[in-house]
């Protein structure tokens, strides 16, 4: 659990771990240099219980690091994560353990459910598809690699990261993008459970979520980091067309919606750094198959907002006044 100023949610989240109906577990917190009280809280949490670690950082070095530290310390076989907003279902770690042990896989994958401190019903999301309990080996991976699971959503045997060497990049955001593909097609027995066993709070700040954060352009790097991983490990050339399909959208579809929507003003420079550059990953990426498969309405709105950004933004804005947004 890596922790940043997250006071306010500390006593939901360590307190979903604590309740947990398998209590065989160890609880490491990474407390990222927090500068309000959530180090007094973690300290007094692992006081009162010897399953809590802390790891504390003399200076702020982003959930990535956090994260690195955490399985660089775990003492377990199997790793899961849990981000100090967020909470587990209370049979999370009971549920997949019983699969383990069932099916021999060494990544259990499982759904989420959004939710909100207002009480509002949660959301279930299936990444997935239901239908994906009944898929195994390869065509379970290529589900998982057009649909790649949240990387919360999942219990990994510990040495997926360390065997694989798929840390994640570090003061960096979108740490996620970099490795979890890699790290979901790494998986020798990978097995899809239809439980909703995280809960992943959507009311709060994040930079997923936030405007004019150029952190958001982080992306970018992530994208390429991740498409080196799944080279250097082998898989690409098993999976290289839906590889490319997901590289063309992290990296350049993902990047030039945001260049243009999450800005008050354009990023344009962002904007010709991934036209210019997706060549040279890729190719051509209008001729990849799984692109070409999209809706006709899908690639022609692609193709407007990278050939005519302002004029998308112009009509965007004319659009949002006219409906009062």
């Amino acid at each position: 659990m890596p922790v940043y100023n997250a006071s306010a949610f500390l006593d939901d989240s360590i307190g979903s771990v604590l309740s947990q109906s398998n209590g065989d577990f160890e609880l490491i917190c990474f407390n990222d240099a927090s500068t309000d009280n959530s180090a007094d809280i973690l300290r007094r949490y692992a006081e009162a219980d010897k399953r809590i670690r802390i790891i504390d950082s003399p200076e702020n070095v982003k959930q990535g690091a956090g994260r690195n530290a955490g399985i660089s310390a775990a003492r377990g076989r199997y790793i899961m994560f849990v981000d100090a907003d967020d909470r587990l279902a209370s049979d999370a770690v009971e549920t997949t353990l019983a699969t383990v042990r069932d099916s021999g896989s060494d990544m259990v994958m499982f759904d989420y459910s959004t939710f909100t401190a207002d009480g509002n019903e949660a959301v279930e999301v299936c990444r997935l598809g239901k239908d994906a309990v009944s898929l195994q080996g390869d065509e379970l991976r290529r589900r998982i690699a057009l649909r790649t699971n949240s990387i919360v959503a999942s219990l990994y045997e510990r040495r997926l990261f360390t065997d694989n060497g798929l840390f994640f990049p570090e003061g960096v955001f979108y740490e996620d993008n970099a490795i979890a593909l890699a790290l979901q097609l790494s998986a020798k027995h990978p097995v899809k459970i239809n439980r909703s066993l995280y809960l992943y709070r959507t009311d709060n700040q994040s930079t997923s979520r936030s405007n004019n954060d150029i952190r958001f352009f982080d992306r970018i790097s992530s994208a390429v980091t991740l498409l080196g991983h799944l080279r250097r490990l082998g898989l690409y050339e098993r999976f290289a067309d839906i590889i490319d399909y997901v590289f063309i959208n992290q990296y350049l579809v993902e990047t030039v919606f945001g260049a243009i929507y999450r800005f008050d003003r354009v990023q344009t420079q962002y904007i010709k750094k991934v036209r210019d550059g997706v060549k040279d990953y890729v190719g051509d990426f209008r001729s990849n198959p799984y692109y070409r498969r999209q809706p006709l309405s899908r690639r022609v709105k692609t193709e407007t907002h990278l050939r005519f950004p302002h004029l998308i933004k112009v009509l965007s804005n004319i659009n949002r006044r006219l409906h009062g947004k």
